[in-house]
């Protein structure tokens, strides 16, 4: 059954040395989870700046950044790429939680990630939490491990010292 052992972390670079030791200490990357804020494409408002700017590549910059937070493409017409979708924050998701947020349509919906977290075993409580602490600027990281095995991700964790860690409520 597996277990999952979760926490909010300072920022992207103490999770990216927390991602480094987990799999240093033998934590396959496939069960690990992160959820950061993507603070860099919620500034719309430099995007007709960036289609404008005569380079026949400024038009991707626009498309891609759209891409990247999860519009679907496909034939859009060119006003999509400068009138921006109701977003108020964007996130980045990887990992098994990435999958149960529904991955690449992720979008803004709080209550997907906090729904995510909890449906993982954790309390609606400890989720809102790290939610608010990932709006803040922190990086939560989980890693889906079983009984037997985890005592390399609480090391790992207990060496980065998360805010709120835990462990799931309950085994699937």
């Amino acid at each position: 059954m597996p277990l999952f052992i979760a926490g909010a972390f300072k920022d992207r670079g103490q999770a990216q040395r927390v991602f480094t030791a987990l799999k240093a200490a033998g934590v396959p990357e496939t069960e690990v989870s992160l959820v950061v804020r993507e603070v860099a494409e919620e500034d719309v408002t430099i995007r007709p700046a960036m289609l404008d700017a005569g380079d026949p590549s400024s038009a991707y910059a626009g498309q891609s950044a759209w891409d990247r937070l999860g519009w679907q493409g496909g034939a859009r017409p060119p006003y999509r790429n400068t009138v921006a979708p109701q977003i108020q924050m964007a996130f980045l998701a990887a990992g098994p939680v990435a999958v149960a947020i529904g991955g690449a349509q992720i979008g803004a919906a709080a209550g997907g990630i906090v729904g995510a977290m909890a449906n993982f075993g954790f309390t609606l409580e400890t989720a809102r939490k790290w939610y608010e602490g990932i709006q803040g600027g922190q990086a939560w990281m989980m890693v889906r491990t079983t009984p037997k095995e985890a005592s390399r991700a609480r090391e790992v964790f207990d060496r980065y010292q998360p805010a709120d860690p835990a462990e799931s409520l309950r085994h699937w």
